[in-house]
């Protein structure tokens, strides 16, 4: 949903500056390639991610009270309606799949009809058509009623006109609005950027008309005869289309102006990057897994090695999990799609390993003990109470702040505070605050005594990147 909101904000912003700046410039050819990259930069800069060399983590001098990492203690904090996310993708799959079968069916239209009578000019195919129409343009095609092409009866300003939709290659950018338009249907700037495209490929194929024919009022003349119908993903006129391309056929820009522009709009790229790009830690990304296998398979004093080994296949087989669940980058492993059972499988086979097989590994398992009792102090509660920092968490459930008047420090036998970034990041509140009450705790420890926590991670994990 993240990456939802931040396309569209950012294809708003650059259609804004479009509408502002450049579209009434006669810049036609730099207007094109800006709404196309543009539209294509709303799509992929959410996607970027900025890597940083470490998190930053309030340390325990801090205002907001220590920090101790704890884990698999409170893993659902965000819980996400799985009936409402399950009918939404099921909504945008049907507008998608209705979107894209018209869209296929327009294509399968288009050529059909471009199998009718053809003609070869200027290695472009003139589709000779028995009904009424007038000429369109689609790929290398140019659609034309058979009998006003017999009876030379197209004006050459037209025939023009078409010949350079043809030869810009306006039809590329038809198809590939049109496509994102099926799958991103629900972004209303989509089909204002459509509209612009359109419009700007007519302003293209005009200026190639007046380089030919260059008595403009003739042409405009022309352009007011004519009633044309729409046909998709081709160029089609109608009044308020036809008089905006009169009025910029005898607009002027100065080449300063042009240049002032175009200048100026370039930075609003790297501005929608600042804006809608990530950031992440490269400390927080290398983070370990955490594990607490249903199994009795791993040993449960300290994790200690195996002094007959894992068998060749069993070695083969942690390998493959690596591989598959793990990318390497800057000399640090990242863990992708590890899920559950794997992670247990790593936990069993790794504790079957010697410590020379052990030494020879990656990724390593370690048995953490149970956290130690630590209570808050009185001054750290009542900062946790301010909802505009904090989002509270009591015995792994969300609680509103003021709940906090309720309890007293030694209630408490655990506190944890993180700083939100990332994707973790909330606009109400910066921190979470995790708290363990003293029967929580208890339970806690005794659970984790009867079934230890794992540490799948790095063998590198909390030593400087080289």
């Amino acid at each position: 949903m993240e990456y939802l909101l931040k396309s569209i904000l950012c294809s708003f912003i650059f259609l804004v500056v479009y509408q502002v700046l450049l579209e009434r410039e006669k810049m036609f050819v730099f207007n094109r390639f800006y709404l196309l990259l543009s539209l294509a930069g709303s799509l992929l800069i959410p996607f970027i991610t900025f890597q940083l060399p470490e998190a930053v983590i309030p340390s325990a001098s801090e205002d907001l009270g220590g920090v101790t990492y704890y884990a698999d203690l409170n893993q659902t904090n965000v819980s996400v309606d799985s009936g409402f996310e399950i009918d939404w993708r099921i909504g945008y799959g049907i507008v998608t799949v209705v979107l894209l079968a018209r869209f296929m069916k327009s294509l399968l239209t288009i050529g059909y009809v471009k199998n009718s009578n053809v003609i070869v000019q200027d290695s472009i195919r003139i589709v000779l058509l028995p009904r009424e129409t007038l000429p369109y343009s689609f790929l290398n095609y140019i659609f034309v009623n058979k009998k006003a092409y017999d009876n030379h009866t197209i004006e050459p300003e037209i025939w023009r006109h078409e010949f350079a939709h043809v030869r810009q290659k306006h039809t590329l950018d038809i198809l590939f609005i049109e496509l994102i338009l099926v799958f991103w249907w629900f972004n209303p700037c989509v089909y204002l950027y459509r509209k612009n495209i359109k419009m700007n490929h007519e302003f293209l194929a005009d200026e190639a008309v007046l380089v030919a024919y260059p008595e403009v009022k003739n042409y405009q003349r022309l352009l007011l005869s004519k009633v044309s119908q729409r046909v998709s993903f081709t160029s089609a006129f109608n009044y308020s289309i036809t008089k905006k391309r009169l009025q910029m056929m005898t607009r002027m820009t100065s080449r300063f102006r042009t240049f002032v522009i175009q200048l100026s709009v370039l930075p609003v790229f790297g501005i929608a990057i600042a804006l809608f790009s990530s950031v992440e830690y490269a400390e927080a990304q290398t983070a370990p897994t955490m594990v607490r296998p249903d199994t009795d398979g791993v040993t449960k004093s300290q994790n200690p090695a195996s002094k007959e080994g894992a068998s060749d296949e069993l070695l083969k087989e942690y390998q493959s999990i690596i591989d598959r669940c793990f990318v390497k980058k800057t000399n640090r492993f990242f863990a992708k799609h590890l899920t559950k059972s794997e992670e247990e499988r790593l936990v069993t086979i790794f504790s079957q390993m010697s410590q020379q097989q052990r030494d020879k590994q990656d990724i390593i398992v370690m048995k953490l003990p149970p956290q130690k009792k630590e209570s808050p102090t009185q001054k750290e509660l009542d900062i946790w109470k301010n909802p505009k920092t904090s989002g509270v968490w009591i015995d792994g459930k969300r609680v509103p702040n003021e709940v906090l008047n309720k309890y007293k420090p030694e209630d408490f036998s655990y506190a944890m505070a993180s700083k939100l970034s990332g994707k973790a990041k909330n606009p109400n509140y910066s921190y979470q605050i995790d708290l363990m009450t003293n029967a929580c705790f208890d339970k806690y420890v005794k659970e984790s005594k009867a079934h230890p926590l794992y540490m799948v991670r790095d063998k590198a994990w909390g030593k400087p990147s080289k």
